[in-house]
């Protein structure tokens, strides 16, 4: 870690929209004869992919600092920027499952980088709060990735959010879906196995 403890900001070192806008103003520069449609739709897909490209690069240097994924850093920096928040308000704020979010959890605890309290007017309620080590790696990460989006979406103007949001909405529902995807294979495999077994019985019975 002592490669990347001197606390920089990779978003001051590697601005988001500001990268975006130089993408667009090269990609102005350059258009290679299109015209209308066909020069936004390129615009857009080189301002996407440089968006990917960069967040996907932080990212994979901030997993192989810490050997800790990035659903781990989110949790831990939402769990240090809010002391005693419960797990039903974290699962909200990261927007993801209550089981998955148990298993981010369970991975902060065995690093030791959260530990679970009990509050004190309601004993069924659990409080996450950061150790002196989660703190530490705080510290030595802060800038590293988590929050960088963050702290470039709030630099835009309630235009340009509200135009972003709303493209990305839409774009988002265009894209295939990556837990259909992923359950694809294993249905068409079950798929498979029922086959070959039905198949198996009418053998035998005949």
């Amino acid at each position: 870690m002592s490669n990347h403890s001197s606390g920089g900001n990779l978003q001051s070192d590697f601005p988001v929209v500001g990268f975006m806008s130089s993408a667009r103003q090269r990609s102005h520069r350059n258009t290679g004869g299109l015209t209308g449609r066909a020069a936004i739709e390129r615009d857009a897909l080189l301002s996407a992919r440089a968006l990917v490209d960069r967040m996907r690069t932080l990212y994979r240097e901030l997993e192989r600092m810490t050997d800790a994924p990035i659903t781990v850093h989110r949790a831990l920096t939402c769990i240090g920027e809010e002391p005693g928040i419960p797990a039903s308000r974290l699962a909200t704020r990261l927007g993801m499952q209550r089981p998955a979010v148990s298993h981010v959890l369970k991975g902060l605890a065995t690093r030791g980088w959260i530990e679970r309290r009990r509050h004190d007017g309601d004993q069924r309620s659990v409080q996450l709060h950061p150790t002196a080590e989660g703190l530490q790696i705080l510290r030595a990460t802060s800038g590293r990735a988590v929050g960088t989006l963050q702290k470039a979406v709030r630099g835009l103007s309630a235009r340009e959010l509200r135009q972003l949001a709303d493209g990305l909405a839409a774009l988002l529902v265009r894209l295939p879906d990556t837990k259909a995807s992923s359950l694809a294979p294993r249905a068409t495999a079950a798929s498979r196995r029922r086959e070959n077994s039905s198949r198996a019985r009418m053998s035998s019975g005949a």
